[in-house]
């Protein structure tokens, strides 16, 4: 949350980009994907995943996972991220989100969610998400629930 003393940021602008959802082998289909980030929650980026018929799913998890599968493969279990070997413009980000058995694979341009994961660290920098906490304010939160 916020503290007192600093100034107020905006959130990073909510992003749509296009990716294409793996339905079987060597079968795509097309989907958006909503980017968002949020101050008060500084650590999390969330996914929203929306088809022809409206939303399918959403995820949340690490900005830092999302920012190290721009440069290699990271994550374990239910998400892994990796980049296309090629690194052009329109290189490919792969994110696989799901259990092992059941997961879905998603391809979107690299270019795209790298831009937009600038903006977060424009609005909050890497080793800054704890700075605009209030320190008191979480004390009291946390004596008022005891």
């Amino acid at each position: 949350m916020p503290g007192a003393g600093g100034s107020v940021r905006p959130d990073t602008p909510l992003s749509c980009v296009p990716v294409l959802l793996n339905v079987a082998q060597e079968q795509w289909v097309p989907v958006l994907m909503e980017l968002r980030y949020k101050r008060e929650d500084p650590f999390a980026v969330e996914l929203a995943f929306h088809g022809p018929v409206g939303g399918l799913a959403r995820w949340r998890f690490s900005r830092d996972l999302l920012l190290g599968g721009l440069r290699g493969t990271v994550g374990q279990g239910e998400v892994m991220i990796w980049p296309s070997e090629e690194h052009s413009a329109g290189s490919a980000l792969f994110l696989q989100l799901g259990p092992q058995e059941r997961h879905a694979l998603l391809v979107v341009r690299r270019s795209p969610v790298s831009h937009w994961l600038s903006h977060t660290l424009m609005t909050v920098p890497v080793g800054h998400e704890m700075a605009d906490v209030d320190w008191d304010e979480e004390r009291r939160q946390l004596f008022r629930s005891v």
